[in-house]
């Protein structure tokens, strides 16, 4: 603006500057005419027609001011008032002045030659003019091609060649309009007026853009000497409040052969003409600046082509390292790469239709406020708006001015943008979400970005399918690799416990559940009994023994439908039951196991946001469920051989031991018959002594001591021979375990104090009675009771507790004791015939102890208790209600 105000006042002064010497010149003139009448009266007298020599004075002034016409024209006009002065005023007559015509031809020719010179003075001069005037347009039309050329950013390089017009043709202001006659647009993009920085382009009204396309249409400038009264629109919508200033203009078509970009209207604030000399400029400087602009249009489409080219090739490049990369790499480098792309864009993002398909999730962004991530943008609704209508119609939306669009649906808060361009992203025929680019500027995006918008959706729908698929591959992978690991243990491992944690193991470490847990159903109550869980949360439930009620959750649902069950959201679910431990679960899955056709427990997976289970979830949990029953058909077949070759092996060993025991009792009974009848003679012979009179005192006591041993050995013959005498069950009666155990501890109860152990009783109250003959129950009480207080020292504790078990109907005796504990090497064969690790015993006690619980029809067990000692459980059946 400085240029343009220095040239139009170097102008306006140099226009009143030449009018000024005109009238100084025209005042030279008349005054030397004047001068030559005045001097022509005072020496008229003295000279005589000699006088008329002074007219060559006003006649070279006139000349020389005025050119040759004005030198001839005073020449003779002072030739014909010389001629009327000496014929009035002199003593000449008409004749005589006649007789001078060679002193007036001299001067006639001397003002020619005068006015010659001064032509030839004034060619140069013009001529040194327009060479000046068209060195200053080439000059002005080489700095405003040279600005655009060497252009950085367009919106302030139309300004400057606003300016430049300006200066060029000495205008007051000026305006630049974008034309598009493909579409019938035109937009204001430049006004030196508009003193706003940087200068948003304006989309004119549709009348005037059709006059403007119509100068365009014509390709010669249109001068404009009445503005008031013109046809053409001179000061654009925008600008109309100009309109009663603007005297005049000058409207330039930007056009050349094939290209065209718009108009250029230059606008005066006063009248003002242009010659044909300007006019020619003007067209030149229009051709000049039009293919500068179209050379700056070709330049910057290479240059965004090129750009494009790096950006697509770099963006294949990260496509085919998408494994390595990740789809939120490329995804990232996409809307990264549509904001640099595309000049206007501020803002890019990306949306993914979630699993449900029922809103649009952002994936990626760029533009937007520092440390925002694409998971705190707010989720669109499938039907919403702008979205709603490219995902069904699958065409990309441009909105110029979103307030204007029927689209576009506005919520509480105003966004920041005006205008919106969304594209959608297809993969497989579907359409699986959109990319979008935003400006603040209004019309921001044209039809190239639409282009490149849609070239960049298609690289995202690639990544998204190649995404896909590699995940696909890398899932099959991981269930046939996890499979195979199964199968693996399946053949290698016959502990059910150990197959069950090593496959929620490799669930857990092959696809990253939350959590992987196997229930396995009680017989006895139906309840679900956790057998393992992943991770330390898992290590916690087998710690609290966790279990489930029958029909409790996902589980029990499972249980009782026998069939698999999967939710993404635990929350709708009715019969949810949520693990205080697992507080993050948003999806779970529930699969049978089956050991023919009948469930025997169930395999669970829990999973959080973001992740979803899947139909291939499914999959991979049935083929599992399928591949534990097949273990634990394989493992109950294991157990029940094991069972029947155990059964085998007790059923021989107490063929065995019956054989070897009813060999003692035949042993015994014929030994205690023999010993039984000179035992009797013995102690007959020593109570025929003990009646003699003659026995010393000492001999009396000691006749005494042999009695009581003699009955004391037919008393133990006595006990041989009932315990293997066979009991009948009609002999049968109710026997009360907890007061025959107090019975055998008050026999005990000073071998007790002298062996210094404590005795503690835990009877249960109201325990039932067992059916038994109460001599041989006493002696299995007493049996277990001595053989535990001789095996402690002193200081020991011998610990009795009785249970009724209602399941089984049976009484549970239990006895412990603070001992050594039982021999690992004999622990076996506790109860087999004179095995015992005592130093003295025949080890036939707890023989008879078992042969008595068994022909009561209960049965003993013997094992060490952890903490020290050893641990005797007996169990008796109950006497049933009603028997007599």
């Amino acid at each position: 603006m400085r240029l343009f105000k220095k040239d139009k006042s170097i102008i306006h002064g140099k226009r009143n500057e030449s009018l000024h010497r005109g009238r100084i010149q025209l005042f030279i003139v008349f005054g030397s005419l004047i001068a030559y009448i005045l001097l022509f009266f005072l020496l008229m007298k003295q000279t005589g027609a000699f006088i008329s020599i002074l007219l060559v004075v006003p006649v070279m002034a006139a000349g020389i001011y005025f050119g040759r016409i004005a030198g001839v024209v005073v020449g003779l006009s002072g030739f014909v008032l010389n001629i009327i002065l000496l014929t009035i005023f002199g003593d000449s007559s008409l004749l005589q002045v006649f007789h001078y015509w060679p002193g007036y031809l001299t001067i006639l020719v001397i003002g020619y030659l005068a006015g010659n010179f001064r032509d030839a003075s004034d060619t140069r001069q013009r001529i040194s003019t327009e060479i000046a005037s068209r060195e200053r347009f080439i000059v002005m039309t080489r700095m405003a091609t040279r600005s655009l050329i060497g252009s950085k950013g367009l919106e302030e390089d139309y300004y400057n060649l606003a300016t430049h017009l300006i200066n060029m043709f000495v205008a007051d202001y000026a305006y630049l309009i974008r034309c598009d006659e493909s579409k019938k647009q035109a937009v204001l993009i430049a006004a030196t007026k508009s003193m706003e920085r940087p200068f948003s382009p304006v989309v004119l009204e549709p009348e005037e853009t059709s006059q403007y396309l119509e100068i365009i249409q014509s390709e010669s400038p249109k001068v404009v000497k009445d503005a008031q009264n013109s046809a053409y629109p001179i000061n654009p919508s925008p600008f109309r409040n100009l309109a009663a200033q603007t005297k005049s203009a000058l409207i330039i078509p930007l056009t050349v052969t094939g290209y065209s970009f718009g108009i250029a209207i230059l606008a005066f604030d006063s009248p003002h003409s242009l010659s044909q000399d300007e006019i020619t400029y003007v067209e030149l400087a229009s051709s000049q600046i039009t293919l500068a602009l179209f050379t700056i249009q070709q330049q910057i489409e290479i240059e965004t082509q090129l750009k494009e080219t790096r950006t697509l090739s770099n963006i294949e490049r990260v496509l085919s390292e998408t494994e390595r990369g990740g789809t939120d790499k490329v995804l990232q480098l996409i809307v990264d790469s549509a904001r640099d792309l595309i000049g206007q864009a501020e803002e890019s993002i990306i949306h993914l239709i979630d699993a449900d398909g029922t809103v649009l999730i952002p994936r990626a962004i760029s533009g937007f406020t520092a440390g925002i991530k694409a998971s705190e943008r707010p989720w669109i609704g499938m039907k919403e708006g702008v979205a709603g209508h490219v995902l069904v119609t699958r065409e990309t939306v441009n909105i110029g001015n979103i307030d204007a669009s029927p689209l576009y649906i506005h919520k509480e808060a105003s966004p920041k943008y005006h205008s919106l361009l969304v594209a959608p992203v297809q993969s497989g025929g579907l359409t699986i979400g959109t990319i979008s680019v935003q400006s603040h500027k209004l019309n921001a995006f044209s039809a190239s970005d639409t282009q490149l918008l849609n070239a960049l959706s298609i690289q995202a729908a690639i990544a998204l399918e190649n995404s896909r698929l590699f995940e696909t591959t890398q899932q099959s992978l991981r269930e046939v690799n996890a499979l195979y690991l199964m199968a693996q243990e399946l053949a290698s491992s016959l502990d059910t416990d150990e197959l069950i944690a090593n496959v929620v193991n490799i669930l857990q470490k092959t696809f990253g559940y939350y959590h992987a847990q196997i229930y396995l159903l009680d017989p006895q109550n139906s309840d679900l009994v956790l057998n393992n869980g992943s991770g330390e949360i898992g290590t916690q439930l087998l710690k609290m023994k966790h279990r489930l009620p029958p029909g409790t959750g996902i589980v029990g649902h499972v249980v009782e439908t026998a069939t698999p069950f999967t939710t993404n959201n635990v929350n709708d679910i009715v019969f949810f039951f949520r693990n205080p431990l697992l507080p993050d679960t948003q999806s779970e899955m529930a699969v049978p196991i089956k050991v023919d056709e009948q469930v025997v427990g169930v395999l669970d997976v829990q999973d959080k946001p973001p992740h979803r289970l899947t139909d291939n979830d499914l999959q991979l949990l049935v083929a599992a469920a399928d591949q534990l029953s097949v273990a634990l058909q394989k493992a109950n077949l294991y157990t029940n051989l094991q069972t029947a070759l155990q059964q085998e092996q007790t059923i021989r060993s107490q063929l065995i031991q019956s054989e070897r025991l009813a060999l003692v009792g035949r042993l015994l009974a014929s030994v205690s018959h023999e010993l039984n009848n000179p035992l009797q003679a013995i102690q007959n012979a020593l109570f025929l002594l003990k009646g003699e009179e003659q026995l010393s005192l000492q001999g009396q006591q000691d006749l005494d001591v042999i009695l009581s041993e003699a009955e004391r050995m037919a008393s133990l013959i006595e006990r041989l021979r009932s315990a293997y005498r066979p009991g009948r069950v009609k002999d049968f009666r109710p026997v009360d375990i907890n007061e025959l155990i107090e019975d055998v501890h008050t026999l005990i109860n000073t071998y007790l104090r002298q062996k210094m152990i404590a005795f503690e009783l835990h009877p249960e109250p109201g325990l039932p009675p067992v059916s038994g003959m109460s001599d041989q129950v006493r002696q299995v009480v007493l049996n277990l009771f001595l053989n535990a207080i001789e095996v402690m020292k002193p200081g020991g504790r011998l610990v009795v507790r009785t249970q009724h078990l209602t399941q089984q109907n049976e009484v549970l005796l239990t006895v412990k004791d603070t001992g050594p504990g039982i021999d690992p090497g004999i622990l076996p064969r506790i109860f087999d015939a004179f095995i015992t690790d005592k130093q003295t015993g025949t080890g036939l006690g707890l023989t008879i102890t078992r042969d008595i619980i068994e022909q009561h029809f209960g049965r003993i067990e013997a094992k060490n208790d952890p903490e020290g000692g050893a641990i005797f459980n007996v169990w008796l059946p109950a006497e049933e209600k009603g028997q007599e």
